[in-house]
């Protein structure tokens, strides 16, 4: 399976700022929020790509939020063995993205949404 590689620059100040605020709930609800708000973008995605007549909708079921690290982290993924497939095409078929514009997308509002707590 493909592994998607994203480096986001200025988190270390931006942790730095945080951890010394102590009081993380006001983080972990801005990492709840944009999770949830990531899973339906790219369930969103997926209904608007995937419309071909045998499509059967299974993939976008299967996407998951699950928030680990005490509420600091939301992992978004569908678990559809050929999802990779879809997302980054074979040498018959034509990538059809889904999850990595919706990551773009939301993943500015959830940056945006940290930098206001450290203000």
């Amino acid at each position: 399976m493909a592994k998607i590689s994203i480096r986001l620059t200025g988190i270390k100040e931006l942790q730095q700022s945080i951890e010394r605020k102590k009081d993380l709930t006001p983080v972990k609800m801005v990492v709840a929020k944009h999770g949830a708000l990531l899973q339906k973008k790219t369930i969103s995605n997926m209904n608007a790509a995937y419309d071909a007549g045998y499509s059967t909708g299974a993939t976008a079921r299967s996407v998951t939020n699950d928030i680990g690290d005490g509420g600091l982290s939301a992992t978004v993924a569908p678990h559809t063995e050929y999802f990779p497939y879809l997302e980054y095409g074979t040498r018959f078929m034509s990538a059809r993205p889904t999850l990595k514009p919706a990551f773009a997308y939301e993943s500015i509002k959830f940056v945006n949404d940290l930098q206001k707590l450290v203000k």
